[in-house]
């Protein structure tokens, strides 16, 4: 071999014994990242339980655990409550009536996911009130799910807040509310057919009259049928590593892409298609996946007809709170986050015009901030993620405590009702259905009607519901059957609580499912575990009741 052979021959190797060393020690640092994020974490996931109600939609599972996590600023660990919320239990109605209650009601922000429920700015504001304004007797509740704007909350006020008679109502604003009131933008957003939302909705008539919408159920609701994105490469990598997370968010923050969002940009031509009036309201607007929907809200001046479409739908909603709580003798406040700026902000004016119109004093939290001496945008908020950290919730509280300082006739001098509130609906439909005698008795009781089977059962939580429930109906004739059941000989149906109109509020089980449309013989029916195994099972003849269509 030549000279100039063997240098090139230990150029090599020492080139390869290089690139050896370096993914060697690449591979080491990623044990250790992956080792310590691992360590750090107590869990990877989050986890929860969610239940719907026909008259508020989805929400969480009552008495169920919840586990939150961005898996890189906070790993949580809480319960909801018996009515379903991320709260400590609901006071009891002497309590409330005794005391100046607050009723704080919004989404993310006041579900607080990311902090223990001892620290949410409810139970801070109630904590430091008993200090300062120990006279005044406060006490706090307070009512959120993610994703919802104030013409969704409008249901938990109606079926839960109003049964405690507060005295304050605080609706809690963040940007993304403007979009959530808004049926197409929020349908946008979730990908669903805006004319069949998941939650309580508005509509528009074609007088141009809002009027509320019911929810439907998740099985009725529509998916918008767009071309699926195909998933990242290190989407699945994300899922199962705490360091790839950590990369991957670190790699989003420095991303500044305005690039079109094809995903969007297909449901508004869906959209667009399906009537003259949606293509007028989405005409001149392409979302980014930089800017997300709620964006021009805050920083355009000229806004598409959409836009100024869900001005409406949040001045419609705030109106509907303010007949509330005239109605209800309360006082109604609200409390901005960070994240609509202040004073001189677009997104601060737009929300400010349509509140002082209606007589609804603000809370500008951004202001608060800006005056204890911090950056309202960096330290209210977690590195990763914008909801409010532990300091972001003390000042929330802070804020909410000077207001009630300066407006203490809120409690001392409070309106009196026009109406006394009503049992909740919940609690009505439960007892209504449990008045009747159950075809049959065991884990829960059994209700049968003319087109629903009902299960009831008190005291009840998320834990008794949380098997897959079955179904097996007996027709009186089996040719009523379809053909691929006549060998059976009945009607078979397994179904899972959330799935069905089902409700566990004030430690009440109520689930109904719906019958076959044919003269019924028998039902069996029951629990069973993953394994298979049959927990409780009850079988009864139904005589003369008849099923009906399903509704």
């Amino acid at each position: 071999m030549t000279r100039a052979g063997m240098k090139t021959r230990r150029a090599l190797r020492l080139v390869g014994w290089n690139a050896l060393f370096l993914v060697a020690g690449l591979a080491l640092i990623g044990v250790v990242g992956e080792m310590y994020f691992r360590l750090r974490a107590p869990f990877v996931e989050t986890f929860r339980l969610y239940a719907w109600s026909p008259n508020v939609g989805g929400i969480f599972a009552p008495k169920s655990e919840v586990r939150w996590t961005n898996r890189l600023d906070f790993w949580t660990i809480s319960r909801t409550n018996t009515l379903g919320f991320l709260d400590r239990e609901p006071i009891s109605l002497e309590r409330a009536a005794a005391s100046c209650h607050v009723a704080m009601i919004g989404d993310s922000y006041v579900q607080a996911s990311e902090v223990p429920i001892a620290d949410k700015f409810h139970v801070r504001l109630e904590e430091l009130a008993a200090e300062e304004l120990r006279h005044l007797d406060i006490t706090t509740s307070a009512f959120g799910i993610s994703g919802t704007g104030q013409v969704n909350q409008l249901a938990y006020y109606d079926e839960f807040a109003r049964y405690l008679r507060p005295a304050l109502l605080v609706l809690v604003f963040v940007s993304n509310d403007f979009m959530n009131n808004a049926p197409i933008l929020d349908g946008l957003n979730r990908g669903v057919d805006p004319d069949r939302l998941p939650n309580v909705s508005a509509t528009r008539g074609a007088d141009g009259t809002i009027t509320l919408q019911p929810p439907y159920p998740p099985s009725q609701s529509t998916r918008l049928a767009v071309p699926s994105r195909h998933p990242r490469v290190t989407d699945r990598l994300t899922d199962m590593s705490p360091l790839a997370n950590w990369l991957d968010a670190k790699w989003r923050a420095l991303s500044t892409s305005d690039d079109i969002d094809p995903k969007l940009i297909a449901r508004v031509a869906l959209l667009s298609r399906r009537s003259p009036g949606y293509a007028a309201l989405l005409d001149g607007w392409r979302p980014t996946t930089r800017g997300h929907i709620q964006t021009p809200f805050l920083y355009a001046r000229d806004l598409p007809p959409v836009y100024e479409d869900a001005l409406d739908f949040t001045g419609f909603a705030l109106d509907q709170f303010r007949e509330r709580a005239d109605r209800d003798g309360a006082a109604l406040v609200i409390l901005t986050s960070h994240t609509m700026g202040t004073r001189g902000d677009l997104g601060f004016d737009r929300l400010t015009a349509l509140a002082e119109a209606r007589g609804i004093p603000v809370i500008d939290y951004h202001d608060y901030v800006l005056r204890q001496g911090a950056e309202p945008r960096r330290d209210t908020r977690w590195e990763h993620d914008n909801h409010w950290n532990i300091a972001g919730h003390r000042w929330a509280a802070e804020a909410l405590l000077e207001y009630l300082k300066a407006n203490q006739e809120i409690c001392t001098r409070r309106k009196s009702p026009t109406s006394p509130p009503p049992r909740p609906s919940w609690l009505t439909d439960y007892e209504s259905v449990a008045s009747g005698e159950p075809a049959a008795r065991s884990v829960f009781d059994v209700y049968t009607s003319e087109n629903t089977v009902a299960y009831l059962k008190s005291p009840c939580s998320a834990a008794d519901v949380q098997a897959q429930f079955f179904l097996q109906v007996v027709p009186e004739d089996l040719e009523d059957l379809p053909a691929d059941r006549r060998q059976y000989g009945f009607d078979d149906a397994n179904f899972r609580y959330g799935n069905t109109a089902a409700l566990a509020f004030g430690g009440r089980c109520s689930m109904e499912y719906p019958l076959p449309d044919y003269p019924i013989a028998r039902i069996r029916t029951g629990q069973f575990n993953p394994e298979g195994d049959q927990i409780w099972v009850a079988e009864f003849p139904v005589g003369a009741v008849e099923g009906a269509p399903s509704p």
